[in-house]
């Protein structure tokens, strides 16, 4: 995979990966099924603001194990793509522009979570320049950059288009069940979201050249 050389002079954009290219709340519910052996609620149906242990309808220790167990057996591995997502990512790279794939995946506490989250990019022809990962992950995206480079930003979980938003960068919402209760710019699909975000990229470069 030819990569874009990251020389301090091209836009930059910022993609997280579960929730946004691959369904992860689906995934990670239908698995749970089987860990408690009893079934779960419709991911469809997750109530905005809530958080995912009480919509299990289960303790937060509990839903803990239930995760590590998840991580444990390389489930990231076999979660499903959203349609489009390498063409997304394709495109934002032909179109100059550096890809971070953005994650909070805990991978300082699992030596497993980087070999898997590489597998799965890997298995569904995912682009991307550089992998950041950690709960701070915009923030350490603005440290690697700098902020005027980042063009865009897309996520799913409410709390990570907050911290973007904060940072005052342009946030692309994947429109999910879970996060219908708060306001930014809303996607439906990746097809929507590579139309915005292409004309983001155009945008700063029109604005570097005067």
């Amino acid at each position: 995979m030819e990569s874009v050389k990251d020389n301090g002079s091209c836009p930059v954009v910022g993609v997280d990966i579960d929730g946004t290219l691959g369904d992860y709340h689906g995934h990670f519910l239908r698995f749970a099924e089987a860990w408690y052996g009893r079934a779960m609620p419709d991911p469809a149906d997750i109530n905005p603001g809530l958080p995912l242990h009480k919509f299990m309808e289960t303790s937060k220790a509990t839903y803990r194990q239930c995760k590590l167990a998840y991580r444990q057996g390389g489930l990231e591995r076999s979660m499903p793509a959203y349609p489009g997502a390498a063409e997304l990512t394709k495109s934002i790279r032909k179109a100059g522009a550096s890809l971070w794939l953005c994650t909070t995946r805990p991978y300082l506490k699992m030596d497993s979570q980087s070999p898997n989250t590489t597998h799965w990019l890997k298995r569904n022809q995912i682009q991307y320049d550089h992998l950041l990962a950690g709960p701070h992950k915009y923030h350490d995206l603005i440290k690697q950059v700098g902020r005027g480079r980042v063009v865009a930003i897309l996520d799913d979980l409410p709390e990570m288009c907050e911290q973007a938003g904060k940072l005052n960068l342009n946030v692309l919402m994947r429109d999910q069940p879970y996060n219908k209760h708060v306001g930014y710019n809303r996607v439906f699909n990746l097809e929507q979201a590579q139309g915005t975000i292409l004309c983001w990229i155009d945008n700063w470069k029109r604005a570097q050249n005067g």
